[in-house]
């Protein structure tokens, strides 16, 4: 099987993650209170799922670009 398509493949599987994690992520503490958010709580360290769906972002973004940039230097 030819490098190019599994390289392909894996980005696939990776881009779905990273919508997926992103997706499921509460935004309530994004937005500071001036614009109708809750800014005080951004002080507190995420629990429970939002520190789970905010690990596996970072960590499938960085493997996301590091495979882009892996294709890119293959081709």
């Amino acid at each position: 099987m030819d490098i190019g398509i599994i390289l392909m493949s894996v980005q696939v599987v990776l881009s779905i993650v990273l919508i997926v994690s992103v997706m499921l992520q509460d935004t309530k503490g994004a937005v500071p209170s001036q614009f109708g958010g809750e800014g005080n709580q951004s002080y507190f360290k995420p629990k429970g799922k939002e520190a789970f769906f905010g690990r596996v972002t970072k960590i499938s973004a960085v493997i996301f670009f590091l495979n882009a940039i892996v294709m890119l230097l293959i081709k």
